[in-house]
């Protein structure tokens, strides 16, 4: 994820190691370039600045220029440094040049290598940059964890709160591009002192923000207000990103994790989100704990297998039938809370 490579590459810049081979990957393109000016600014001597760096555009260098610039050494400085942005667009020789430097890198050089690796690629040369050099992923986290990417990306970066509503209605106007939240925050921190960003400034200032979430509609769904979901799902639907298997997928995962609270409260729950990769969700842990108190395990268990059959339909009926498959499960889920309290 990409917050925890950004605290990764902060430490290896405090510490002074920026000496070496550095691959610097995932899908969060803007935020991982981003990183790779940052280690550059670190390693570079200002003085010898115009001496002793080359920046380039994979696409646009040709491996002879690439070799040319990594062989040469340094002009009064400790280092040269050379970044090579966009390595997916090297020829298979130019991917050669950089292999080679892999096998014996010069011990006053900082490379720093970017790319975005084709999904399923088994490409010899990926392998060899994230065994041969300091590899760090800047990825986008999933849909459901981006307000707490964001939380956490105002504070770590910016040094405000965002709230956590404030949060979820910044994604939802944005969406997932983590380039495009990035500006938004960037734009939030700079036109105000405030050390709390909340709903209403998000209103006021961000374009398309809506009047439902997804991430509301899921705390109503799973604190059990089937009316409230059922009144919203119009509107909720209505967004561009919308779908009944968005939402479908949004469901079981909160679903599950409402029954791990359940099970073990929250020192499992947090355990839990440590071990499969997902920091973001920490900060709604008391929310899934206060939400789990509504249910049974056997309730869980009986939503869960409702929100695998709602799925299964979703997917072989067609956009058309969206909105009926998602209150046919809304629909279902109230009268089991029906049943239970009876």
């Amino acid at each position: 994820m990409s917050l925890a490579a950004d605290r990764r590459l902060a430490a290896l810049v405090e510490r002074g190691e920026v000496d070496g081979v550095f691959f610097f990957h995932g899908n969060a393109a803007r935020l991982r370039d981003d990183a790779a000016r940052t280690l550059v600014e670190a390693a570079i001597d200002p003085a010898t600045r115009d001496f002793n760096l080359d920046t380039y555009r994979a696409a646009e260098v040709s491996p002879e220029a690439l070799a040319a610039s990594l062989s040469m050494p340094p002009v009064m400085a400790p280092r040269r440094v050379v970044a090579l942005f966009g390595a997916e667009r090297l020829t298979p020789t130019g991917c050669g040049v950089v292999e080679k430097i892999l096998e014996k890198t010069p011990p006053d050089l900082t490379l720093v290598v970017t790319a975005t690796v084709p999904k399923g690629s088994r490409k010899a040369f990926y392998r060899k940059l994230k065994d041969g050099a300091t590899s760090l992923e800047w990825s986008a986290p999933r849909d459901a964890e981006i307000p707490g990417w964001l939380m956490e990306r105002a504070r770590d970066r910016h040094g405000v709160v965002l709230e956590a509503r404030a949060a979820e209605a910044l994604a939802e106007a944005v969406g997932a591009d983590l380039g495009l939240l990035e500006a938004e925050l960037d734009k939030l921190t700079s036109v105000g002192n405030a050390e709390t960003i909340t709903v209403e400034e998000i209103a006021a200032l961000v374009p398309n923000v809506r009047e439902v979430n997804r991430w509301a509609w899921l705390d109503s769904v799973a604190e059990r207000d089937y009316r409230g979901a059922l009144s919203q799902l119009p509107a909720l639907l209505a967004g561009p990103d919308s779908s009944a298997v968005g939402l479908i997928n949004a469901m079981a995962d909160h679903h599950l994790l409402l029954g791990i609270a359940a099970e073990g409260g929250a020192s499992l729950l947090e355990r839990t989100l440590s071990e499969v990769g997902k920091p973001y969700l920490k900060f709604k842990v008391r929310t899934f704990v206060g939400q789990a108190r509504s249910w049974t395990g056997e309730e869980i268990e009986q939503a869960l297998r409702w929100i695998r059959k709602a799925d299964a339909r979703s997917k072989t009926t067609g956009g058309g039938r969206d909105r009926a498959v998602l209150e046919e499960l809304l629909l279902g889920l109230q009268a089991l809370k029906a049943g239970a309290a009876r």
